[in-house]
């Protein structure tokens, strides 16, 4: 229903209570017979209330208070129609404030509803001021204040939306106030001047600030009369200006449509918020890409319907006039004095006829001319890995994933990899929000035209100096022109761009990747746009970058390319060096990222590098480009990047010559600098580049102005600690079981038994003196199964502690339901809700969600949070889980509305008769949300595992029943559900990574089914748990190695040398000595097999 059918409705409504009051009161009266026929006598008077009573006494009295009633509410009527009708406040009656204001307020939805909104539209068309102004009405979403005259430079690319300003501003009057959510017109005016129907007085003085119907938009400043009072310091606002567009926060029930037509006026205008917006990053790492999904939390740009409009293009407009001359096709001796030129701005529809050589561009502090006001931000993000810094979050969240992979490579069975600590947990649940999707789409763009040009026998590599990444679209800006791209890459008339579109197939092979090199490994993201695009500098095209303004915020841009590249995927034997800064990161990545104080060093490396670099693409007759892309001499491409600290003392000789030496360079050399200094370089630096207090990064040679990218120290320092701290590939003993239930007594987190003994050595195993048996689910002797088995004594030991008949008796006695839930598992038609963890999550339940937002993703994450919580979760702790990203959350209406849609889901106990999600005000949920009744398959594998550990020989069966739970990998989410705000980041927990738990437990017990196996002669059986496992998306040697194990008992030698090379390449080795001791050993072992045989 649009916001004007709903005014109208309710314009009815209040019409009909007026009349029903007016009219209807005295008709009932009359009816009943209380109309007074004259005013009694004293002695009537005293009469009446001497005489016993027989009611009618009550009758007149009750009567006479209605008409009273009656009255002052029609004289309060007629009064406040009366100045309406004159647009004047209405006069003050004694005694009727009580009347006043619910008349008041029923006229105003009167006249709201029942007012055309052309009339608003034609005063702003015509000039005129209407007598009768529609009454006010407030837009129920949040707008930026607008900004007025602040003018800069025009670009040449045009990188954010830009608000025209208006041509006169008129002095702004000293009293005003600054629109916050929910305020209305009405409400202001009866605030600050008294009298709610002044609210004309502020329409009258504000004809740019109040839109169709009256509706004022939050952080819009508004003129208040002058003899408003009430007002503090905190009301008042900037100056006034026009709105060109409005910065909606999507609410819960909220459409595109829907905004534009409250916002616009017109729903079929989502189109334009559609394209304005399309591709715009959203909190938790979400994307905009689907006009028919917009999630609360959201914030939307949506054009008025008057004035400026701001304009978004996915696509960068083209490059100025002016680019680095043209490469030629093999790089010359160097020119000795290159002649400079130097890159002016061009318009903004320019295309580039001709392409030049990157030189040295000024930056004007305060530029003057005003053709492209650009918002400037006054405090960034207090999170580098927000907004713009998606590259630098996702290249750190791979980093992480690889470090993760490594030390389940690392993990011995039975045991668990180190976990980020508790300090350091808000730093990977915002690189797990940021995701890394833009990452990967950038490296395989880049390494599929490599692998495609390399397939061309006259293809190029294009002169990269620039790249422009937006939702949609990649964007490569060239020093020359290059008018062929292999498909699906698009080239622009100029030839000087190059594109790509993220739907276009790439032709990326990941298989070879390994046989060509990183094409432009020192490309990094310098700054961003609020239309979502995001810039890279090739920094070793440019070779030498100057950084002058703000101290503070240039040290901060130097830290964010040093995170970056510290780890970015598209680079290979890069060197990073940073001097007189950075020591919070020394530790981020010390095979790629060094840290010193003595800059004499870096230098005299740099300049021999370039100096061998020279060497080389002259005694190779190639350039830098050729040789990576041609694998000719490809060591000696090597990149090495310094960065500069602002604190170098001026006039350091040696600095001073290697700059000359880059500047003289025609072409990259795979040598590059980048200096923040006070002063002014432009004579030793090929591109100056600017950067003010509020952040604002402007690169000339472009055209640019950007939102810089920042990473301030006390956000470097606990990037640097958690990626360290994940790089170290220690493992640790398995934790209790996380809950109280009886089964739980006798497991720990991933279901076998608590750990006995030392960390590092598990309890022995004590043989039957008579049969040289164990009581144990891998009765025989350890040697028994390190001979035919990819296992070791420890494993053993571990996997397969010893049990007893009073172990048996009390794990039988503490679960004695594990057979029912396990077949109410697998009955379809148990009413009982079932979750799914280890696979791709989903809830089976007898409810139904509801139809017209079923969100069922959303709300099997619910589920899942609360079902993995046995002790349940209180309202805050579920609030604060489910929307980390709001943290006002606590006690908003859609905490309550989520659980209740979650219990109607979940349906009751069809035997008691009881919610299975049950109120958190009853005595069993003790003020918490609590899942009762729920089958989760990660609960029933650790049941069964702990059971078929006591069970001893005979508990094979169960560990076998338990793989069969598995379907895939643990917390398999689907894409969408990844980028949602939370999702999933619970599962990040300083208590418990059920994540890891769980992989770690399906490896194990799978290795232990496969050890049976392989003992027992069943090498099929064995390579079938061990599937499982890999099945489950598991990293770990250990199923690779039963694999190799299953193969050789079956005597397929090529299968099992093919997994053995696979455990290489995972671990990037060349021989057994490069893998963790227990994959090596094994395969030694198996070497002196094969000899042996």
């Amino acid at each position: 229903m649009s916001t004007y059918a709903v005014r109208l409705l309710r314009a009815v409504g209040a019409l009909t209570v007026l009349v029903a009051i007016i009219v209807g009161v005295p008709v009932l009266l009359t009816a009943l017979h209380l109309v007074p026929h004259g005013v009694p006598s004293l002695d009537e008077a005293v009469a009446v209330l001497t005489a016993r009573d027989d009611g009618r006494l009550l009758q007149v009295v009750l009567g006479a208070g209605v008409w009273v009633c009656w009255a002052l509410f029609t004289a309060s009527t007629v009064a406040e129609v009366a100045a309406l009708a004159r647009a004047r406040p209405a006069g003050t009656l004694p005694g009727l404030r009580f009347f006043r204001q619910p008349v008041a307020a029923l006229l105003a939805a009167v006249v709201v509803g029942l007012t055309v909104a052309p009339a608003a539209i034609g005063t702003s068309s015509s000039g005129a001021t209407p007598t009768r102004p529609p009454l006010p009405v407030a837009a129920a979403f949040d707008a930026a204040p607008t900004l007025a005259g602040a003018t800069i430079s025009a670009p040449a690319i045009q990188t954010a939306s830009a608000i025209s300003a208006p041509e006169e501003v008129p002095p702004t009057p000293s009293k005003t106030y600054e629109v916050r959510r929910r305020d209305t017109l009405w409400a202001l005016a009866e605030r600050y001047l008294g009298d709610p129907l002044r609210y004309p007085e502020i329409v009258q003085l504000n004809p740019a600030g109040v839109g169709p119907d009256n509706e004022i938009v939050p952080g819009t400043v508004l003129v208040l009369p002058s003899d408003a009072t009430g007002l503090t310091a905190a009301d008042a606002g900037p100056t006034v200006a026009s709105a060109a567009a409005h910065e909606v926060t999507v609410e819960p029930g909220d459409t595109l449509s829907g905004i534009a037509a409250e916002v616009a006026g017109d729903a079929r205008s989502w189109q334009t918020a559609w394209e304005v917006n399309r591709g715009r990053p959203e909190p938790g790492g979400a994307v905009f890409s689907d006009p028919d999904l917009i999630r609360p939390g959201w914030t939307l740009t949506v054009p008025a319907a008057e004035g400026a409009s701001a304009e978004t293009s996915t696509a960068p407009a083209p490059l100025p006039e002016s680019l680095p001359d043209p490469i030629p096709e093999h790089a010359p001796k160097p020119e000795p004095e290159p002649a400079p030129i130097t890159a002016e701005p061009a318009g903004p529809g320019t295309a580039s006829p001709q392409a030049t050589e990157p030189t040295a561009s000024r930056a004007d502090p305060s530029p003057t001319r005003a053709e492209a006001p650009v918002e400037v931000v006054s405090e960034l993000p207090a999170v580098a890995f927000t907004g713009g810094g998606v590259l630098v979050a996702g290249v750190s969240l791979m980093a992480l994933l690889r470090y993760r992979r490594r030390q389940f490579r690392h993990r011995r069975p039975g045991r668990l990899i180190s976990s980020t600590p508790p300090e350091l947990l808000h730093v990977e649940r915002a690189l797990q929000s940021a995701g890394s999707a833009d990452v990967t789409w950038l490296d395989q763009a880049l390494r599929s035209l490599v692998q495609e040009l390399a397939s061309v026998e006259e293809g190029r590599l294009p002169d990269v100096v620039a790249v422009c990444m937006t939702d949609d679209v990649l964007t490569l800006m060239l020093t020359s022109s290059a008018f062929w791209a292999p498909e699906p890459w698009t080239v622009d008339e100029a030839g000087t761009r190059w594109s790509i579109r993220r739907g276009d197939p790439l032709r990326y092979d990941e298989r070879r990747r390994a046989h060509f090199f990183a094409p432009f490994p020192t490309l990094a993201s310098v700054g961003s746009t609020a239309g979502g695009e995001h810039w890279l500098l090739d920094l070793e095209r440019v070779a030498a970058i100057s950084l002058t303004g703000s101290t503070d915020r240039g040290l901060d841009l130097l830290r964010f390319l040093a995170a970056e590249l510290a780890h970015n995927t598209w680079s290979e034997m890069l060197q990073v060096t940073a001097v007189g800064f950075g020591a919070e990161l020394a530790e981020i990545n010390p095979d790629r990222f060094t840290y010193t104080e003595d800059v004499d060093k870096p230098i005299a490396t740099l300049t021999g590098r370039l100096e061998s670099v020279t060497e080389a693409m002259r005694l190779a007759d190639t350039d830098v480009l050729t040789g990576r892309l041609r694998d000719i001499a490809a060591d000696a491409w090597a990149p090495h990047v310094l960065l500069i600290g602002p604190h170098l003392p001026e006039g350091d000789p040696a600095l001073a010559n290697l700059l000359t030496a880059l500047e003289r360079q025609p072409s990259r050399s795979g040598v590059a600098v980048v200096l923040a200094t006070g002063g002014d370089r432009t004579d030793d630096v090929r591109w100056q580049l600017t950067i003010d207090e509020a952040g604002l990064l402007r690169i000339p040679a472009l055209g640019l102005e950007l939102r810089a990218q920042q990473l301030p120290a006390a956000e470097a320092a606990p990037l640097a600690q958690m990626l360290a701290l994940a790089a170290v590939t220690e493992d640790r003993p398995v934790p209790p079981a996380h809950g109280e239930r009886p089964w739980e007594q006798n497991a720990d987190a991933c279901g076998g038994f608590p750990a006995e003994g030392a960390d590092d050595e598990p309890a022995p195993r004590r043989a039957d003196p008579l049969t040289a048996r164990v009581d144990s689910v891998l009765p025989l002797a350890e040697q028994a199964y390190v001979d035919v088995a990819a296992t070791t004594g420890r494993d053993v030991r571990a996997l397969a502690p010893v049990t007893d008949d009073a172990l048996r008796d009390q794990v039988q006695r503490a679960d004695p339901d594990l057979d029912q839930d396990l077949a109410d598992w697998a009955d379809a038609s148990s009413p009982r809700p079932k979750l799914t963890l280890l696979g791709p999550v989903q809830v089976r339940a007898q409810g139904s969600l509801p139809e017209r937002n079923k969100r069922r993703q959303f709300y099997t994450e619910i589920v899942a949070y609360l079902a993995t919580r046995p002790q349940g979760a209180t309202s805050e702790r579920y609030a604060t889980a489910i929307w980390p990203d709001e943290p006002d959350v606590i006690g908003k209406t859609k905490v309550r509305q989520s659980i209740s849609v979650v219990r109607a889901w979940l349906g009751a106990d069809p035997v008691t008769g009881t919610d299975y999600l049950p109120s958190g005000l009853t005595a069993a949920a003790a003020g918490r949300y609590r899942i009762d009744g729920i089958l989760i398959d990660a609960e029933l594998f650790r049941r069964l595992r702990v059971r078929g550990l006591a069970r001893g020989a005979g508990g094979i069966a169960d560990l076998r029943a338990a793989l069969d739970l598995v379907t895939g990998r643990p917390f398999d989410l689907p894409l969408l559900r990844q980028g949602a705000a939370g999702g999933y980041s619970w599962l990040v927990d300083g208590n418990s990574r059920l994540d890891h738990e769980y992989a770690a437990m399906i490896v194990d017990v799978a290795h232990t089914v496969a050890t049976h196996h392989l003992a027992s002669g069943e090498p099929e059986l064995a390579a079938a748990a061990a599937q499982v496992a890999l099945n489950a998306g598991s990293f770990e040697d250990v199923p690779l190695l039963d694999l190799v194990a299953a193969c050789d008992a079956q005597g397929n030698r090529a299968g099992a040398d093919a997994y053995v090379a696979r455990i290489l390449a995972n671990h990037d080795a060349e021989v057994e000595e490069d893998l963790p001791p227990r994959t090596a050993d094994i395969l030694f072992r198996r070497q002196r097999m094969n000899r042996a045989g």
